[in-house]
């Protein structure tokens, strides 16, 4: 399984997609050339929008911070930073999540903080990318594959065997080689508005995201020469903001520290609750909780606004129990710093699907389910014996008609559906597919109908998700769209993702239906049921010689198989 979302917010910190800037990826089947080819992008990159470099002219820069779109008072915060050279330079922060003054001039280096002294991390991401944007330590080791024009990908894993899941990471950049956004874990930056600056190209705006619904926006207000001959705004000399009033230590500072969760202890007290979860009526219902968290130097979680697994379901309720959990402060250089690590969490749930009433069903997932069907029933399962098979249908209120089908494999069939002089047929030869229709065009929908009858309709493989479907128990008559509510014991399940209407009949979405034996009994979408009935074998398998058509609640085709031969 992949996990991908769209932003940091609504971007759930564990896609990073990575992209090239202005040197697209090689197409080379060296992943050598392939890593090269984005390692140069990261480094062109860095070379054009990084302000503090030992070769940097001195610089003056002021930003303003606000929640652009929840307006939240909390996400304000105002950056001012005098630069001299890597060793020499003064910073503030003024917010009312954290306040800061910072200055290094030489070997001293003095930090003085606001009480509460957490250094949020949205707000580092601001401070570091202001004046140094390209992470390149971080991106050093990763090993990146074209995916999209100008773009790299690399997955990141959580979990391992049957448990484990990846999802995507992200840095975008413009044509011309500057940074658009960066979403590599647990960076998420976008960067827009370059404007030259001496010999570099500086994004003049800068997002982040907090975890919430908020983006906060910075605006680079100021951004000009530094002559420490000049004053300041506030009339002090440049060359004094650099006299620190003590020494604080280097190692001492607030900062944060990526570390593996292996690396982090659970602190003595208070205990740790054991986790508790709920049923479950979606799959899987034993796997791994990636929880992306942020820890303050008293080692209290902070932050937790990241987390993702197979079953997205129960994440909301593991965040809220794994957010109390405190651990022992983490030491560097001897100093207790903020970490941000990814806490993988084992979850086991009871199933119990929908409308179960107490009856206990076998936790068999969709997923599951449909392999049950390919082994079972499905005639045109890749590897299944050539077929040739002959219907007869009866339109509901219309005319009767013939269908056929010959089946080689995947990729070679073809099927005629025949009705009072006029004739559909579809064919597939080595990949393509062509379709030919003769007679009173009035029919052609019909007939495309009985096609759609046939076959199973199930979800893409591309896009399927485990945890998007919910599983119900129902009973038999749920297959019928037009039964009414019907409150006998449920004997089958149906996996479906969409509304229902009150007598528990989808109505949107796609639906399908199960008995205890793994056979199909009907399935739902684009808001028409087909119904599967009188199964009987043939070389091994189960096949369903009653196929009924229902759009929406009305009966449309009754199809009878009437035979299937090896061709």
């Amino acid at each position: 399984m992949r996990v991908k979302h769209s932003k940091f917010g609504s971007y759930l910190g564990f896609c990073f997609v990575l992209a090239l800037a202005g040197a697209k990826l090689a197409t080379s089947a060296a992943a050598r050339a392939q890593d090269d080819s984005f390692h140069d992008a990261v480094a062109r990159a860095a070379s054009l929008s990084t302000l503090a470099e030992t070769s940097a002219p001195p610089f003056h820069l002021k930003l303003t911070a606000q929640d652009v779109t929840m307006h939240n008072p909390e996400y304000s915060a105002e950056i001012e930073v005098w630069w001299a050279s890597p060793d020499k330079w003064r910073r503030t922060v003024t917010s009312s999540a954290f306040s800061q003054i910072a200055i290094q001039n030489g070997t001293r280096y003095y930090e003085s903080n606001s009480v509460a002294d957490y250094l949020p991390f949205w707000l580092d991401e601001l401070i570091q990318s202001s004046i140094d944007p390209i992470p390149v330590a971080a991106l050093a080791n990763v090993s990146a594959d074209e995916d999209q024009p100008g773009c790299g990908n690399w997955e990141v894993v959580h979990g391992s065997g049957d448990e484990m899941f990846s999802s995507y990471a992200s840095v975008c950049f413009n044509p011309d080689g500057t940074v658009r956004q960066i979403f590599a874990e647990p960076i998420g930056l976008e960067f827009a508005a370059y404007q030259v600056f001496g010999y570099k190209w500086i994004a003049r705006q800068i997002s982040v995201w907090p975890g919430d619904r908020s983006e906060v926006t910075a605006t680079i207000t100021v951004l000009e020469p530094l002559e420490e001959k000049q004053n300041s705004g506030s009339g002090t000399p440049i060359s004094s903001l650099f006299d620190a009033p003590g020494e604080t230590g280097l190692a001492s500072r607030v900062r944060f520290v990526s570390v593996p969760e292996s690396a982090l202890a659970p602190a003595d007290s208070p205990t740790r609750p054991p986790l508790t979860w709920p049923s479950s009526y979606t799959f899987p219902v034993n796997g791994v909780i990636a929880v992306r968290v942020k820890i303050d130097r008293a080692g209290n979680i902070r932050e937790f606004p990241l987390a993702i697994s197979k079953n997205q379901a129960i994440n909301g309720g593991a965040v809220a129990q794994i957010k109390t959990w405190k651990f022992k402060p983490y030491i560097m250089d001897g100093s207790p710093v903020e970490v941000v690590t990814t806490l993988h969490v084992p979850f086991h749930l009871k199933y119990e699907p929908l409308g179960a009433n107490g009856k206990e069903f076998p936790p068999i997932s969709f997923s599951e389910h449909i392999k049950e069907y390919r082994a079972l029933s499905d005639l045109r399962a890749e590897g299944s014996k050539p077929f040739h098979l002959h219907a007869s249908f009866i339109l509901v209120g219309g005319p009767a008609g013939r269908y056929e089908e010959t089946w080689q494999s995947p990729d070679e069939w073809a099927r005629q559906v025949e009705m009072g002089g006029v004739a559909l047929r579809e064919t597939r030869t080595s990949g393509n597919t062509a379709a030919n229709f003769d007679g009173d065009a009035r029919w052609r929908a019909d007939m495309l109908a009985v096609i759609s009858a046939m076959q199973d309709r199930l979800p893409e493989s591309r896009t399927f998700q485990e945890a998007d479907w919910g599983n119900s128990a129902v009973p038999e008559s749920n297959v019928y769209p037009a039964h009414g509510a019907d409150s006998s014991e449920p004997v089958l399940i149906r996996a479906a993702r969409g509304a229902v209407d009150a007598n528990n009949h989808p109505t949107s979405g796609q639906a399908y239906w199960f008995d205890s034996d793994g056979r199909l009994r009907a399935n739902f979408a684009g808001g028409a049921t087909v119904v599967n009935s009188d199964f009987a074998p043939w070389e091994l398998k189960q096949v369903p010689r009653r196929i009924e058509l229902f759009v929406g609640a009305t009966p449309t085709v009754v199809v009878t198989v009437d035979s299937i031969q090896t061709p």
